[in-house]
């Protein structure tokens, strides 16, 4: 009898989640989104300037996908997995995946703007591997940011973001056979977000 019950709420589970009204499901003003983005960054290795389009001939380039979840109107959480996979000098490549809270600092209309401060994981792949002297590996990153974005309609928006990372347990080799450690990727990213559940 037990067995037969517990059959039939598992049964009827997902229909009371369909059910459920999406403002119910997120609360109030509480809002779900989701983003493509394209990300163009310095990668803070074999680069004479940290300016984030300060190494134009190595500057890698990639797709991000991202969620917003705004669980009131001024504060929520961003996460997010970028991959710059392209255009790095000797093949050089980074990832990352990284969440943490953000919180708005301004809103005029359609416009909105975010402070942000991500944790998570970073991947590197440095140029030439796996030649002597290049490695690819894991590190742990925090990265403050911000993000602008502009409100078209109920469900899209456009948005621009910024993210300076830190690396501080990087230590490794550039493409002269110097060793740096705590290296700072920041670039830009650009893209459209929209809007999956609540308000």
């Amino acid at each position: 009898m037990v067995r037969r019950t517990g059959f039939l709420l598992l049964l009827l589970f997902p229909m009371a989640l369909v059910a459920q009204s999406p403002r119910s499901a997120v609360g109030g003003e509480a809002g779900l989104w989701v983003a493509g983005e394209m990300s163009s960054f310095n990668p803070s290795l074999d680069c004479t300037s940290n300016s984030p389009f300060g190494c134009t001939s190595e500057q890698l380039i990639g797709p991000t996908a991202l969620f917003d979840f705004n669980a009131h109107t001024k504060w929520g959480a961003e996460g997010e997995a970028r991959w710059l996979h392209w255009h790095g000098l000797g093949g050089m490549t980074q990832a990352d995946y990284l969440i943490g809270p953000r919180y708005r600092v301004y809103q005029h209309h359609r416009l909105n703007a975010w402070v942000k401060l991500e944790l998570g994981g970073a991947w590197i792949t440095t140029a030439n591997f796996p030649a002597a002297g290049s490695l690819k590996g894991s590190y742990f990153v925090y990265a403050p940011g911000g993000t602008l974005d502009y409100h078209l309609t109920r469900r899209f928006s456009l948005r621009g973001d910024y993210e300076y990372q830190f690396w501080p347990a990087f230590q490794g080799p550039t493409t002269s056979g110097t060793t740096v450690s705590n290296i700072t990727p920041n670039g830009f990213s650009v893209g459209v977000a929209y809007r999956f559940l609540g308000q």
